[in-house]
Order: structure tokens, then sequence, then C-alpha cells
């Protein structure tokens, strides 16, 4: 059993070292100390920063995958939803939050360990912070929600190659959005791991973030992710310590990617839907797909079933291999001999 095992996850080593497990484009993936945002200043250069460039999708974000979560056991696995699991955890609810207009007022270092939010705000994520700071007077505590149909809300022209004038252009002054350029959200809140995780890997999940967010654990740079509908799950076992860990998130209300998700709808920006931890085994089952056939009268079908992605948690496409071997004979437990 175990030599059948060991071929399958060699198997799967193959197909990502060999491309055929390869990356969807603009997904990257690498350490960066800081993201080209960090130093956005006003009147910058529009196409500079990760939220006005579409050829970057992403930054160490998980591939898209079939939707499922890891149980202990068939009996909580029964129970379906993933509260059931002790292999997740929810970060809905408290966390600190500053609001500002424009991108050149964020606190921008806020993600950093030593800095001090006791002033800022409580609020219950998820949330859309437009709608979130109505105040029963009447007065917007963080901007304000703007409905239109088809256009996007800041300034641009319906032509070929108008998303290279970037999402910072000077609208008319009568414009909400000639106050609120671009607002930013800065989230912070703290967790702990659970004990019967050692070992595991950890993944943080944003279920919706409206439009564009960077990621910051314990003060180091995880990435970036764009498209707000879909899940934004990244890898974050080696950003962790013992104890109390810190989670940082800045949210754009417009990038790049606001071109694609423009529709009759209030664009209303924020964390606004659960952000939870999950946490699996080294070795994993990534994706499974199944497909029915039809015949040609439409009464029979044939059903395939297809495994992907069946491999260990670790990106073999930058590992040498001496490397790759030595992390399978660890995960395995097998002598390096």
């Amino acid at each position: 059993m175990k030599k059948r095992f060991v071929s399958a996850v060699l198997a799967a080593m193959f197909l990502s070292t060999t491309g055929l497990g390869q990356n969807l484009s603009g997904f990257a993936y690498g350490d960066v100390d800081a993201p080209r945002g960090y130093s956005y200043v006003k009147g910058q250069e529009a196409g500079l920063v990760e939220w006005e460039s579409p050829s970057e999708l992403s930054l160490n974000k998980e591939q898209p995958k079939a939707r499922f979560f890891t149980f202990k056991n068939v009996e909580n696995a029964r129970k379906v939803l993933p509260e059931n699991s002790e292999y997740y955890k929810s970060l809905d609810g408290t966390w600190s939050f500053n609001w500002v207009a424009v991108p050149w007022e964020r606190p921008v270092d806020f993600f950093k360990t030593d800095y001090d939010a006791s002033s800022w705000d409580e609020v219950q994520v998820p949330m859309n912070w437009n709608v979130y700071g109505l105040q029963p007077d009447g007065s917007q505590k963080y901007g304000t929600p703007i409905y239109v149909n088809q256009p996007v809300i800041f300034k641009h022209q319906v032509a070929v190659g108008d998303w290279k004038g970037g999402v910072m252009r000077e609208p008319n002054p009568i414009h909400t959005t000639y106050k609120y350029r671009n607002e930013v959200g800065s989230y912070r809140r703290t967790f702990t791991i659970p004990e019967n995780w050692d070992g595991r890997e950890v993944y943080i999940n944003f279920d919706g973030v409206d439009s564009f967010f960077y990621l910051w654990i314990n003060g180091k740079y995880v990435g970036f992710s764009k498209n707000s509908r879909n899940l934004a799950a990244f890898n974050i076992t080696k950003y962790l310590v013992e104890g109390e860990n810190l989670v940082a998130v800045e949210v754009y209300r417009n990038s790049d990617a606001s071109f694609l998700e423009s529709q009759d709808m209030f664009r209303l920006p924020g964390i606004f839907r659960t952000v939870s931890l999950t946490s699996t085994n080294p070795v994993e089952l990534r994706d499974i797909r199944v497909r029915t056939e039809l015949d040609d009268q439409y009464k029979d079908a044939s059903q395939q079933r297809r495994q992907r992605n069946t491999a260990l948690r670790c990106n073999f496409t930058r590992m040498p291999f001496t490397a790759m071997i030595m992390r399978l004979l660890k995960v395995l437990q097998l002598p390096a001999r």
C-alpha cells in the first residue's frame, strides 16, 4: 500500500515539475519583502503598483480548486459544514479598522507588529465599510455607497486601452470620487493556532474582498489578490509563531479588476465575506472533478472521475530535486537512504 502511495506522490511531483500541473497565468509565487504599492504616493504614474497591473492577478495565492473541507473523522464530515471540523477556525468577528479616502493618507506601517492601533475603531467582519459607517443621523463615517449601472466609478473613457490610465485619474470636482478617489481600509486582528494543528499546513481564506488587498502575517508580507467574488487562500504556515499571531490586510476600493466587476450594483468595498483558517495534512488531495457524458440518445451516461493536483503541499517547481525527495521521505516517515 505504501509503495502505491509513494508512486502516486512521485507521479504528482512529476506532473508539477514537467509543467503538466502548470500554474494559471497571472498567479505569481515567491518571497517578496514588500509590495510595490507600499511606496505609493500622490500623483504617482499609473501602472506601477499591483492594483493597476492587469497582468498580475495575485502573489502567493492558491490555485483555484474544487471547494471542500478537511475533517478528522467520518462522523464530523457527515455534518458537512466546516464549523464541524476541528481543522477550521473562523476569523469573523471583531477587527481593528482604519479608513482613509485616498491611498496617500493610509497608515503605511500598520502591518508591523509594534504598530499602535489602539486608537482605531473596532468593527465586525464581514462588512462593507460604506454601509457599516452609516450613522443614525445620516452622516457617513467610512465614505459613500455609490450606485451606478454599467460604468466603473472612477474617471475613465470607453476606449481601447483606456485601462492603461489607471484608477487614480482626477474626476470632475462635482463627482463623489473627486474626494473619495480610492478609499483604503486597513484591518488588523490577532489569532492563535490550535495545538492539534502542529505539523500541518495552515491556510488563511478570504471568501470575498472588494476589490483588491495586500496581506501580512506577523509583519511579513505574504502576497496580494484581486477577483473579489472568488476565494483567495494563502498558505501561511512559514509565517506563524507560537502563541499570538497578527494578520494585517490593506483593502483598496478600486483596482484594474474593477473594470471586469462593473455591473448594475452598489459598489461596496471591504472584507464582505467570511475569513477563516483551515489546516490540512502535508499530503492532500487538492482537487476532484466528476464528469457525466450522455449518450447520443440522452438516456444513459458514463461517469469520469479525475483527481488533480494530488501532491505534497510545497512548490515543486521552485524546489531542487534532492530537496523534493527529502521532503517526501520526511512526510512519509521513511529513512533517508
